[in-house]
Parts: C-alpha cells; structure tokens; sequence
C-alpha cells in the first residue's frame, strides 16, 4: 500500500509521536508532510516544505509510540529522498558517501592512518564488516571487536573499512546512490570469501545487511549478526570467557553499575536490545541498572542533526549522561560508534561546565559531583571482561579530529567549542 494512502487509512493525529519527539511539538507535521510527498511531478517539488526535516533524528521513538506503527520518521525519510531526487546531495549527505570529494572518513584519514585489520581479504567462515567510522573514526570500536574475537579463538577476516562501505547512512540522509552502487558488490565479496556468518557493529551496516540488501540485491548466502548477537552465541557457545571481575578493575565500591545505552537505530529500528544486556548481565562484578530498554534516551548523533545541528546534538548527548548518573551508573556501555562519539562529546562538554578549572573530559573515574561519566563501547567493555588489555583511544583527539573534518567538509559548520585542544591535536601545527 502506498505510504500516503497508510496515513491517511490509519493515522488520527492523536499526538502520541509528538509526545514522545525530541524534535517537533505538533501532529500537524504530519499531513504537511504527506502534502509535500505528494504534490508536484517526479522532478517537480511541489508544496513547499511547512517543516525542517534536518531537525528529525530518525530514532524511531515516534513509531515506537504509535498504536499504528507509523510515527513521523517514515515521512520524513521519504521527504528526504524527494528533496534529494530534485535538489541533488546536500554537502551533509556527502560526508560518509565513499564517491563524495567532502567525505568525513577520508578527510580524518588524510591526517591519521586508517586502522589496517589483521586478516583483511582472507577467507573464513566469519567476517567483520567494521563500516567506515570503525576504521577512520572512532578506531576503537574496530580494535576491540577484533580483540574480542581473538579471545574467542574465532577464525574470522575483516572487509576493509577503506574499501568498503554499505552505504546506509547516506541513504538514511536521503541520497540512496551509494548503497544502490555498492550493496551487490559488497555481497559477492562476502560469498566469495566462503563466509558463513557477517557480523558488524554499526546500527547502519548492520541494517544495511539485515533488511534493505535483501529487499534490493541477491544471493545472500551468510546470516548477518550485529556484534552483540554475535557475542551472546559465543556465551552461550562456552567461547567467551568472562573471568575478570570488573567491578575490581574499576575501583567500584561494590559491583560496577553499567548504564547501557541503547542505540536508536538498534533497538527502536531493528529489535536489538536483549542480546548486549545477556552478555553484559554475564560479566562478573558488574550490574545493569537499566535491564530494559524503556525510558532510553536518544544520544543526538542520528538522522544528520549532529551535522546540521551540532549543539542542539551535542546537548541531547549531555543528557545521556544526566540519566545515566540519576539511576546511580557509574559507567556508560554503548553499541554504537556514532552514539559513543556524541556521549563522549557531551560529557566533555558537561564537565567543561562543572569544572571550576576545565581539566578536561577523562574516562578515568574519579570523585565528582559532575554527572559526566566515563564511555564504553560494548567490544572494548567485553575484551577487557575476558582478561585483555586496554584498547588504545584518545578521547580528546577524536572530538578535536572529527569537529575540524566537519569545518573542512562543510562550508556552513562553525561549531568550535573544542579550539582549545587545537595546540595538542590539530594536524596543521605539527
């Protein structure tokens, strides 16, 4: 059935998205939206946009409110791609498009070596598709996935994070060429390394595999598991142990308390939130205090608002660790490279507030009254649990990196409350 016809069949304007929406403060977004989708030619625009579509984070918290499933995201992504059929790519939509002269990842790698993996380009019957962030960006999350296999004992190889990119993110932004460009390809690649299973982290790739390639391309021959999935087999396989007690490696008083936040495009867009909680719940000296997924807070990174949006992002960041500290957490756990990103940014942000000296944003604990907490992601939380050393990350020089991509990729970005770090990180003054 055709989406309008959807809306206009089953929506009743009731309000409940709007409640829930960090966004928008009324339904009548959305006949103004179904208005603009409909109206004009294939290469005509029609009714002019009411609303900013830039402002949505596509985190699926208005579908999971509505009685009807429906919510606003789905129109706004359908209003995105209409946008760009007539206007054409946006500089935003260019940043993580592999054919983009202003892509983000290249940008970061012309300053800092991309992660090269072990075993990139053999066969096995595992393959970890690490995605563009974990390779250029927030290299720690690729690390520690890696680490954790080898604790494992699994035989796996790696899909180049430089060669090859599922394209999902810039079709969540609206430009859908690099997925339509790359999906196919990607897929042979996989069948001809004789790959049984793929598992990746990012929430992109891993829907990007899961549900649209199978839509749009053949011959998927492999399951696609996201890494907590994977991880919760290896568990329940007696593959992962699990031996050092965490609370003790932590310096907690008593077990270490783990907020686990929930990537958006994880758990509202695809189901995924047993499995990390089932492997983090495992962990010796450690205690979930969110066991569910209910009441979770949205990180700010989705849906191009980070770039289009950066305080009113790096600001919904900060509240993640407003939760987080209110349920008594004394860390951060999350599955996401772009979430982990954006929770550490704003508890730098946050602790620039709170501190009377601005020291700066540590993933050490430390006593404070200050709610910033320290951030995890779930792969480097597990090789650490298996008994592996820390996975080597620079907080600071990933804020500092990233934010001056964005200023050099885009003409608009002005965003720069990190200049402070420039004389320690900025590759033009080494």
């Amino acid at each position: 059935m055709d989406l309008i016809q959807v809306y206009t069949d089953k929506c009743s304007l009731c309000g409940l998205c709007i409640d829930v929406c960090p966004s928008y403060d009324t339904a009548d977004i959305i006949p103004s939206l179904c208005d603009y989708i409909q109206s004009g030619g294939k290469n005509e625009e029609g009714r002019p946009l009411e609303y900013d579509i830039r402002l949505c984070y596509t985190c699926n918290v208005c579908t999971a409110a509505c009685p009807e499933d429906l919510g606003i995201r789905k129109l706004i992504s359908a209003s995105r791609e209409k946008k760009t059929g007539i206007h054409g790519a946006t500089e935003e939509q260019g940043l993580v498009d592999p054919f983009s002269k202003n892509n983000l990842y290249k940008k970061i790698g012309e300053w800092e070596e991309p992660v090269e993996f072990k075993n990139e380009g053999i066969k096995s019957k595992v393959v970890y598709f690490p995605g563009c962030a974990a390779s250029c960006m927030n290299k720690v999350v690729g690390r520690s996935t890696v680490k954790a296999l080898e604790a494992a004992g699994v035989d796996y190889s790696v899909m180049s994070g430089i060669d090859y990119c599922c394209g999902s993110v810039s079709a969540g932004a609206g430009n859908t060429e690099p997925l339509e460009k790359l999906g196919q390809r990607n897929i042979d690649e996989i069948n001809a390394r004789g790959s049984e299973i793929l598992i990746t982290t990012c929430p992109g790739c891993y829907r990007a595999f899961k549900l649209i390639y199978p839509q749009k391309f053949e011959n998927l021959n492999f399951e696609v598991l996201q890494t907590s999935e994977y991880f919760a087999r290896l568990l329940e396989e007696g593959k992962l142990d699990l031996k050092r007690d965490m609370g003790g490696y932590f310096g907690a008083d008593g077990k270490l308390k783990i907020f686990y936040q929930d990537p958006c495009h994880l758990t509202r867009a695809v189901g995924i939130y047993k499995e990390p909680r089932r492997v983090l719940a495992a962990v010796s000296g450690a205690e979930l205090v969110n066991p569910t997924p209910e009441n979770s807070v949205c990180c700010g990174f989705g849906g191009g608002v980070r770039t289009s949006f950066p305080e009113k992002s790096v600001n919904q960041a900060a509240e993640v660790h407003k939760h987080a500290k209110s349920l008594g957490s004394d860390i951060i756990i999350t599955n996401c490279g772009g979430c982990m990103k954006n929770i550490i940014e704003g508890g730098y942000t946050t602790k620039k507030e709170c501190s009377s000296n601005d020291s700066g944003y540590s993933n050490e604990s430390e006593e404070t009254d200050c709610c910033a907490l320290p951030v995890y992601d779930l792969a480097e939380f597990i090789s650490l649990a298996c008994g592996g050393e820390p996975t080597e990350r620079d907080d600071l020089k990933l804020i500092y990196l990233s934010n001056k991509a964005l200023q050099e990729c885009l003409t608009h970005y002005d965003y720069a409350p990190f200049d402070e770090l420039a004389a320690d990180y900025d590759p033009d003054l080494k």
